[in-house]
């Protein structure tokens, strides 16, 4: 490329530590969107968008130069679900260490509710000594259905205490941080064995509402499960029924059908139910630029990008 690239950029984070490193040069110009009305304004002479999953993808039919667009967290399914990417406009996911830190999550909230923290902050407010039997990880079956990179991550810490691993893919092949494989024609097989169900699978049309009435109850009365992947993923008409009948023991939940989680959703007074806000998987500025640096010094070198996504797949 000879003339510089357009890279139109609009995050959900604070704009300032990439201020700071994405500079104007000689080959490349970045314009910084705060809102919707910014991207409307420039979104025409963008050649590249660096995006978060945010991004309203209504904007992309007027986006004539476009060429590349890079998401800034693991999923992209913001930019697919009903918006067709134009032909030829490259699609990249962030292919960083989001494994790490939604690991720590899960098993930092799974810890919660073995050790009965809630229980223990409570009687600390009262001032009340009171023993309590608490439970422990160790011999638990930890299942991750979408078992690649970030799934793995999930299944390294849970072995480290203890617990059984076993996850589910496509082809059922999985990585050496699995004990059990399963095929996706295996799914009640594979829920029926687990204590806990970590949903680390992306959001394509084959996905959404993969969790449902039969898969739920095909769980354990006493399982838990952790939804770090998409909200869409889960029925969540069938998952309130299901926590509140206490067909399963419980949830931890960052993602949701619909966010921010409307505050009229039973969700929130379910005692069964630990809600986050979509903080599982947050990436770090420095690492994200420095990987979108990367891909755009390959991008202006016609060279293959790194975390291509395929559209049809979702993924």
């Amino acid at each position: 490329m000879s003339e510089p690239a357009n890279v139109l950029v609009f995050l959900r984070e604070s704009t300032a530590p990439y201020r700071a490193r994405l500079v104007d040069s000689d080959a490349v110009r970045y314009v910084f969107c705060e809102s919707e009305e910014d991207i409307a304004r420039n979104v025409e002479s963008a050649d590249v968008i660096l995006g978060s999953i945010q991004f309203p993808t209504a904007h992309l039919s007027r986006a004539k130069r476009l060429r590349w667009i890079q998401v800034t967290g693991a999923g992209v399914d913001g930019f697919l679900a009903g918006t067709e990417i134009p032909a030829g406009i490259l699609l990249t996911r962030a292919d960083l260490s989001f494994g790490e830190q939604i690991a720590e999550y899960v098993i930092g909230h799974l810890l919660a509710r073995t050790q009965r923290l809630r229980t223990i902050y409570a009687l600390q407010r009262e001032r009340r000594w009171e023993p309590l039997t608490v439970g422990f990880l160790r011999g638990r079956t930890l299942g991750v259905a979408g078992a690649g990179s970030i799934g793995s991550a999930v299944a390294d810490r849970a072995r480290a205490f203890g617990m059984r691993t076993a996850g589910l893919t496509r082809s059922g092949s999985t990585r050496s941080a699995f004990d059990a494989s399963y095929g996706a024609d295996q799914r009640n097989a594979f829920l029926a064995d687990l204590d806990v169900l970590v949903l680390c699978l992306p959001l394509t049309p084959e996905t959404r509402g993969w969790i449902g009435r039969a898969e739920l109850a095909a769980m354990k009365p006493s399982a838990i499960l952790v939804n770090v992947a998409r909200g869409a993923i889960v029925d969540e008409a069938a998952l309130v029924d299901a926590l509140r009948e206490k067909t399963i023991g419980g949830a931890i939940l960052d993602v949701f059908e619909t966010e921010p989680l409307p505050a009229e959703s039973p969700l929130w007074t379910l005692e069964n139910v630990t809600i986050s806000s979509h903080h599982s998987g947050l990436n770090v500025p420095g690492e994200m630029i420095d990987y979108f640096l990367a891909n755009l010094a390959r991008f202006r070198a016609g060279q293959p990008l790194e975390g291509l996504v395929d559209p049809v797949r979702g993924y």
